[in-house]
């Protein structure tokens, strides 16, 4: 499967939300999947998108493993998580970065962050002339 730079700003923006009553008692990767399946991105992207997540340290979870499938139970967002969503949370940012690497077949997470954190210097230079 393909990770989909919208449905990781997604996934991370409707987690922070706390819709899910996480921190408390966890939430099933299915359950989150399936509130936040719509038109743009299937259950198996948010699923997979989790999944991602989880495995680059950006949420906590607990993983349960079963002979075909497994289960992900989403506790919180990690510190690096909430640094990633604060890097591409505001929309002109989100639109400049997605600018910036539109023209790439593929671009890794700490590469997304890295060009939103780049955008959202220019955008301070820019507003402050502040020597950033």
């Amino acid at each position: 499967m393909q990770l989909k730079q919208d449905c990781v700003r997604y996934v991370l923006l409707s987690l922070e939300e706390q819709k899910f009553n996480m921190i408390i008692f966890g939430a099933n990767d299915t359950d989150i999947a399936t509130k936040l399946a719509d038109d743009r991105f299937s259950t198996d992207d948010i699923r997979y998108t989790l999944f991602e997540l989880f495995s680059g340290g950006f949420i906590t979870a607990e993983i349960t493993k079963f002979k075909n499938d497994y289960l992900l139970r989403v506790t919180s967002i990690t510190w690096a998580g909430h640094e990633l969503l604060d890097d591409i949370r505001d929309t002109e940012v989100w639109h400049k970065t997605k600018d910036v690497t539109s023209s790439f077949s593929s671009i890794s997470v700490s590469i997304l962050k890295n060009v939103a954190t780049a955008v959202i210097t220019g955008i301070i230079k820019q507003k402050t002339g502040l020597p950033l």
